[in-house]
């Protein structure tokens, strides 16, 4: 039988982007600071107290718990995450995803609703609290969705089996920006999800798939949903 023939993964590296050394696999990325995370943008929907806070539906801390508790129990066991693991956790995350932006939509419509008699209107204590958390919380779910995205996932990239990227950071677009092989790692994918959040658009990383740009398009329409009604209802409540 003949031999099958090689494939130099120089060839495979998107243009561009640094080459890894033959046979140097970079350390496995940890899921310990992306449950941290999480954990961080979850505890004040349960810990702010509800006068304060126009809070989500109860179920809503409650998916998110569930689901931080099944990747713990996903990344606890020893060594890299199991590849066969990924589509769990890529559905968790769209989980959490989902649960937040029912938590902003029922925000926004409680702030375009007419207040019914007898009832009082949230105040702006409230508004600007809560909006802060489902603003923290798209951050957080989204930089874990592209981080799990981007290049078929943290162990795909480190262990040098993707092809091409769906995002350039500019460290692999111009030689001399970082160190060879650097991958980017979830404070990357983090940063990519504030500045979306911030800017409505992509700062310093571009978008390069059809699928990224739809969730970064997804991720700014929720942000800008929830800026737009709360600060708007703000400024109405606030003495001239």
């Amino acid at each position: 039988m003949a031999d099958e023939p090689t494939v130099d993964p120089e060839q495979e590296a998107p243009q561009g982007a640094p080459s890894r050394q033959a046979g140097s696999v970079a350390a496995s990325e940890t899921y310990r600071w992306p449950l941290v995370a999480l954990v961080a943008v979850i505890l004040p929907q349960v810990l702010v107290p509800g006068k304060l806070r126009e809070g989500p539906p109860v179920a809503v801390p409650v998916i998110e718990a569930v689901v931080v508790l099944i990747l713990l129990a996903v990344a606890a066991k020893p060594g890299p995450v199991p590849r066969a693991a990924r589509p769990l956790v890529l559905s968790l995350i769209a989980v959490l995803i989902v649960a937040n932006t029912g938590a902003a939509a029922r925000l926004v419509a409680l702030v375009l609703r007419s207040t019914p008699p007898g009832e009082t209107p949230p105040t702006v204590t409230q508004l600007l609290v809560t909006a802060v958390t489902l603003l923290a919380t798209n951050i957080v779910t989204f930089g874990l969705l592209y981080w799990q995205l981007d290049g078929g996932g943290p162990d795909a990239r480190r262990e040098g089996r993707r092809r091409y990227p769906d995002f350039q950071f500019p460290q692999t677009g111009t030689e001399g920006l970082a160190p060879p092989g650097w991958q980017p790692r979830f404070p990357d994918h983090l940063y990519v999800a504030f500045t979306n959040v911030v800017a409505f658009s992509p700062t310093d990383t571009l978008p390069l798939t059809p699928r990224v740009k739809a969730l970064m398009a997804v991720q700014s329409m929720i942000s800008l949903g929830v800026l737009a009604v709360v600060l708007s209802r703000v400024i109405n409540i606030l003495p001239a």
